[in-house]
């Protein structure tokens, strides 16, 4: 299971790209969003950026960005202790360097972060620990306008089992955290058909490995019966000329998803969509197609199921909206998205439904990212079996004259095929409010709340609650105070689960060189 190591893919790789399915009305993936992990935001290549944002240099606005962060953290729950119980508190000092760097040429173009964080533990445990954090990605032309070679190398930690305690950082010695190694290489061939369309045919090869290396653990057999990943993935597609009055295209997606010890899984598509124009901006659109069809005995009927939907699509300066209903194999099914760009609101919503896995979601930077907003949301790493897929998500960003207000909303549900349509749902929120103090200092506080119910019954509610003072010294140094509270109660039969509280007090200096 574990014959290749995360330091031999991350070594191998120096491109970046990502794994598509076959989208009905869009043959482009989207790259995903670039953390800004010393300052705990988004990156934003923006020259208009909140003190103490790093920022990300971008294809568009290529460059390096070089620094380094010192850091002094205090929690008084270093173990996330339940309540009664003996806690452990801990003086802990951090030192991450880090790089953000960004390329584009004739040839080539990526986009690279990375960072090395080192804790120093004290007091009563007495500890050091590395936690490496990277994110790649880039294409490379082999022949101009044809040929093209994607990649990526993703490294980081995700919770092992979502039931168990968790904290929001590295630091806690929770002994529930792996690291998360993935991998992709995908070479494409696109071919202008003229009158017909524009094809294109990729197969992209990934891998998922995971270890608990360098990580801090009471029990070393934490990842037993979670297996390595190799993905290999074949897409066709072909999509009408954008001269055309009504336009059309055509998808074929075929995923193996091959574990190194325990269950396979496959994911299968071919589809047809057209899209008509019937008023200004207002377009019908419908797809008809076969996919796999998941059965409780956990096998799979490939291309079996017969699907189609039907809906419209609208666009105007301000509105991006689309709205499909449509029957599959497991019943009635809707797809919605709709941003709206406004000059001091920006806002956006989507539904969207499909069988996936963990690993396939891993893979799929994309497509599908988990979001992360502080709290876990990511299924457990021991669950490899496929599930449906049902998520809603809306966010909203109001720019005022002394700050901005973001708001996120999140719910997804989880219908598992293999156990008689045992379901799991997770529903969060997240609201901040960055205030500007003077051109030079912003505070920020942050709220998140999560209620997690698990297959068994088991309901985690877990949040947070964040104050964050940053200032800037000058255009390389930046200085930042953040307070946060994490708590989590648990509501389960089994009496070994458990809640917590933990506080924690962060200063951090970060320079950039």
């Amino acid at each position: 299971m574990r014959a290749l190591s995360a330091s031999v893919v991350l070594s191998s790789i120096a491109l970046g790209g990502w794994l598509t399915g076959a989208a009905a009305q869009s043959a482009d993936p989207q790259a995903p969003p670039v953390l800004d992990s010393a300052a705990g935001g988004f990156a934003d290549s923006s020259e208009n950026l909140p003190p103490g944002v790093i920022p990300q240099p971008s294809i568009d606005s290529p460059g390096v960005v070089m620094g380094v962060t010192l850091g002094e953290l205090y929690t008084d729950n270093l173990m996330l202790a339940p309540s009664g119980k003996p806690k452990q508190s801990s003086w802990i000092t951090e030192v991450q360097p880090f790089i953000k760097s960004a390329y584009s040429g004739p040839r080539f173009s990526g986009v690279l972060n990375y960072a090395l964080t080192g804790y120093l533990y004290s007091g009563q445990s007495r500890h050091n620990q590395v936690a490496q954090n990277l994110d790649a990605h880039g294409t490379l032309t082999l022949l101009p306008r044809h040929l093209f070679l994607d990649g990526s190398a993703l490294y980081g930690r995700a919770v092992i089992n979502s039931e168990l305690p968790a904290g929001s950082g590295t630091f806690f010695l929770d002994n529930n955290r792996a690291n998360i190694a993935r991998a992709t290489l995908s070479p494409y061939w696109v071919q202008d058909l003229g009158s017909v369309g524009t094809a294109m045919l990729r197969y992209s090869y990934g891998r998922v490995l995971y270890n608990t290396r360098g990580i801090a653990a009471q029990n070393n057999d934490s990842l037993t019966g979670v297996s390595d990943i190799t993905s290999n993935a074949l897409q066709l597609s072909l999509v009408s000329p954008q001269y055309e009055t009504w336009s059309w295209n055509f998808g074929y997606f075929d995923q193996r998803l091959e574990s190194d010890a325990g269950r396979s899984s496959r994911f299968s598509m071919a589809r047809l969509g057209a899209a008509v124009p019937v008023h200004g901006n207002v377009s019908l659109i419908a797809d008809v197609g076969k996919e796999n069809k998941y059965l409780a005995d956990g096998t799979v009927d490939r291309l079996g199921a017969s699907f189609w939907d039907a809906g419209v699509e609208w666009s105007s300066t301000l509105n991006d909206f689309k709205v499909l209903v449509g029957h599959r194999f497991y019943g009635r099914s809707y797809q919605l998205s709709w941003t709206r760009t406004a000059a001091l609101l920006t806002t956006s919503a989507s539904y969207v439904e499909r069988p996936t896995d963990i690993n396939q979601q891993l893979l799929g930077q994309g497509l599908d990212a988990i979001p992360s907003i502080g709290l876990p949301g990511i299924p457990a790493l021991r669950e490899q079996r496929v599930y449906l897929m049902k998520r809603a998500t809306a966010s909203a960003a109001y720019e005022m004259p002394i700050g901005m207000l973001r708001v996120m909303l999140y719910d997804e549900r989880r219908i598992y095929f293999l156990l008689n349509s045992a379901k799991e749902r997770v529903a969060n929120a997240h609201v901040s409010w960055l205030f500007d103090i003077g051109a030079l200092t912003t505070l920020t506080p942050t709220y998140g709340w999560q209620r997690y119910r698990y297959q068994d019954g088991q309901t985690n509610y877990s949040q947070y609650a964040q104050l964050e003072l940053v200032h800037q010294l000058d255009p390389k140094d930046f200085a930042s105070l953040r307070l946060r509270r994490d708590s989590r109660r648990v509501r389960a039969a089994a009496s070994d689960v458990r809640g917590y509280r933990a506080n924690v007090i962060f200063l951090q200096f970060t320079h950039l060189f």
